[in-house]
């Protein structure tokens, strides 16, 4: 038997023009419904939209304040249960900021290894301490996630959803893991993901700063899960962007042990 779900990467953009978002946020998220989301610059407002618009769902409920402003985990309770969740501090420059997971269990498959979920937000460029030194501490930053990912759930399934916030040194930093993405899985590469453009809503100014499209978001998997397809979605609701990054969403297969 095999078990096929979706899961999606998100990066909600914080609080930023929420007001104006907020019904195209909804109406993606209803549209799409993901299996699985993972989604980074949260904020307790669009933790509140993800709820409404997701009902079956079900998040990680920690009082910690990272899964409240920084990130957090849904998955849709038909499909998957429960098992357990953590941070782990992975040396992400932000207070609170780190490595998010959640471990879950497979409704339709129950007798499979569990499925460890989780997401983090690498450093941004800007960061003051990058700024100085002009050095990029994603790569480390990587490095301690693969680390990390492999102590909690070794050959079993992980799926780990991020703004890598780069487009070369971490990702290979996950390569060397024994981390792949979907689309080079798939033989494909991928579309950009940052900046939405065009942004109907506001007009987003860099001055004297070229903004240039790349791939910033991805779904990286390990273990005994494979990648079916793989897509960046462009997105607008009524001429308005639910944020300024591209959602990734992916179709995966869980297999029985046994299954060959």
């Amino acid at each position: 038997m095999r078990h096929t779900f979706t899961a999606m990467t998100y990066n909600l953009w914080g609080g930023w023009d929420l007001d104006s978002r907020s019904p195209a946020l909804t109406a993606l998220l209803e549209l799409r419904a993901p299996d699985l989301l993972g989604v980074q610059e949260l904020h307790p407002d669009s933790r509140d939209i993800v709820d409404a618009a997701l009902p079956h769902h079900r998040r990680v409920n920690d009082e910690a304040p990272g899964w409240t402003k920084h990130s957090n985990l849904w998955w849709d309770t038909n499909v998957f249960d429960y098992l357990t969740h953590g941070f782990i501090d992975v040396g992400i420059r932000s207070e609170a900021a780190g490595l998010f997971w959640v471990q879950l269990r497979s409704k339709l498959l129950p007798e499979t290894p569990p499925l460890t979920f989780a997401t983090a937000h690498l450093t941004w460029p800007g960061h003051p301490d990058e700024v100085e030194t002009d050095r990029s501490p994603r790569t480390d930053q990587a490095r301690n996630i693969a680390t990390a990912l492999d102590e909690l759930a070794g050959d079993r399934p992980i799926l780990f959803t991020a703004d890598m916030n780069d487009h070369a040194r971490p990702m290979w930093a996950m390569y060397d893991g024994g981390f792949r993405e979907p689309f080079g899985a798939l033989g494909r590469t991928c579309p950009p993901t940052h900046p939405v453009t065009p942004r109907f809503d506001r007009v987003a100014r860099w001055e004297g700063v070229q903004t240039v499209e790349k791939a910033l978001d991805w779904i990286f998997f390990r273990g005994p899960v494979t990648p079916h397809n793989a897509e960046v979605i462009e997105y607008f609701h009524q001429g308005i962007a639910p944020s300024d990054h591209k959602p990734v969403m992916a179709t995966f297969q869980l297999s029985h042990p046994t299954t060959h």
